[in-house]
């Protein structure tokens, strides 16, 4: 009987998502199954009715091509448990490359349980062994078009039961458009040759999802639904709705419904709550599996350079109100007078001569100023420089990532939010008088992917 028991748990580690067999599905035919445990817990609230929401570095599993209206570095982790014992771990990263060049995204996908003691036909032990499945996946997503987005994964994939293991790759490949607000999307995943594993040849879990979402109430609230379409399994339709009473907090319900059979028991709702606050995002799903254990999804996401915040209307400038200039007195140009006509008139008798008296204009000399005292100038106070980030949207963006600074370890004591020159607002952390420590400051900031500035600080 222990041997039985350890069978069917390295089964039920090698096709966690494992469901019964029918006549006209080729069920439990593939390996890597544990590539089709859902990413997020996000997503998993919505039932899974993902492909075409944009959320982050989650997104890399759903459909790759949605990374590319990421416009920060985020950092994503996904804990999720299933039948007590098996344990699923995910961490992600996507970096926007700059304008025009896409956003590239990391990701390791770690599914595992605890050794398990072998024994031999004789029941005696014959040592512990570990059972475990694992995923490196790299994907590049970049816009293409106005409003259309494409994206691919590659993925290097490991499985291993004791001493048994296969090794083998795969890729994936989405693509999105945004029309009216309504978001459409698409993906292949899974495509690839077949994995060798402990002698038998089996192919991948490929499937294909199609997806649409759109926003109400000036995005307050979602709606989603998605068609999948397994390789190896029935259909599904699966609907997710997103409610925000507030810019902090989400709550999320979805269903899904599997085709072709009555009693599937992934058939159902699934619930989840979020929390965003700044840069952080909090989420947690249960999603019931009727028959088996309910899943937990419980996922952390950080975004690096402040929160995904929507571009703001700007506002119109207003030009500075410029001081009067005084006029200065007016020219006036003095006509000459015209001349008399000249009247023809009798000889006048010859004058006698007189003196000509030629008075000069008296010119007073005008001593010139005294001089003034010449003082020596002021020896000029030492430049200070100052650590930078910015430009925010908001001033609570600001200050939101002043927090997290913070919390990272950062002494910010002087640290202030002004209003930048050209609109938005900038983080001031620092004013040093060395250019070396100011340097340094921004260093340390620059290894944890923002991008600081120095400069010599305003007096």
């Amino acid at each position: 009987m222990r041997t039985v028991f350890v069978v069917a748990l390295i089964a039920l580690c090698a096709a966690p998502v494992t469901r019964p067999a029918w006549a006209d599905v080729a069920v439990g035919t593939s390996a890597g199954d544990f590539l089709g445990f859902e990413i997020g817990a996000s997503s998993a609230g919505l039932a899974g009715a993902n492909t075409a929401i944009a959320s982050g570095t989650t997104s890399q599993f759903w459909n790759p091509s949605l990374l590319a209206y990421m416009t920060r570095p985020q950092a994503s982790m996904m804990h999720a448990t299933w039948l007590g014992n098996l344990q699923y771990e995910w961490i992600g990263y996507a970096r926007p490359m700059g304008s025009h060049q896409g956003v590239g995204s990391a990701s390791v996908a770690y599914f595992h349980m605890p050794s398990i003691s072998g024994v031999d036909e004789f029941d005696n032990p014959t040592g512990d062994f570990r059972a475990y499945d694992m995923a490196l996946t790299v994907g590049y997503a970049r816009p293409v078009v106005k409003g259309i987005t494409l994206g691919a994964n590659v993925k290097a994939i490991r499985q291993t039961l004791a001493t048994v293991s296969g090794m083998g790759g795969a890729m994936d490949l989405g693509a999105s458009a945004r029309i009216a607000g309504t978001t459409l999307g698409a993906t292949v995943q899974n495509l690839g040759p077949d994995i060798s594993f402990g002698g038998g040849s089996y192919t991948l879990p490929q499937l294909t999802r199609f997806g649409i979402s759109h926003p109400f109430f000036t995005e307050r609230v979602l709606l989603a639904a998605d068609y999948t379409m397994p390789k190896t399994y029935y259909n599904d339709l699966r609907l997710g709705a997103e409610l925000r009473p507030n810019p902090i907090l989400a709550v999320r319900f979805g269903y899904r419904r599997v085709g072709g059979t009555s009693d599937d028991p992934s058939t159902g709702f699934s619930f989840g709550l979020g929390a965003h606050y700044g840069p952080v995002n909090l989420d947690y799903a249960m999603t019931p599996d009727n028959g088996f254990a309910d899943i937990h999804r419980l996922s952390f996401g950080y975004t690096f350079g402040g929160a995904e915040a929507k571009p703001e209307k700007p506002e119109p400038k207003k030009e500075p109100v410029r001081p009067p200039q005084p006029k200065g007195p007016p020219v006036i140009v003095q006509a000459p007078a015209p001349k008399k006509p000249e009247l023809k008139a009798e000889p006048a008798p010859t004058p006698k001569p007189v003196e000509t008296i030629v008075r000069a204009t008296e010119q007073k000399e005008v001593a010139p100023p005294p001089a003034a005292p010449k003082v020596a100038p002021k020896p000029s106070a030492p430049d200070q420089y100052e650590v930078v980030l910015g430009s925010y949207q908001s001033e609570t963006s600001a200050q939101s990532e002043l927090k997290a600074l913070r919390i990272l370890g950062f002494q910010l004591k002087d640290a202030v939010v002004t209003q930048g020159p050209n609109g938005g607002y900038m983080l001031s952390l620092a004013r040093l008088n060395s250019r070396a420590k100011a340097d340094e400051l921004a260093r340390s900031l620059t290894a944890l992917s923002f991008s600081p500035r120095v400069e010599i600080a305003r007096r």
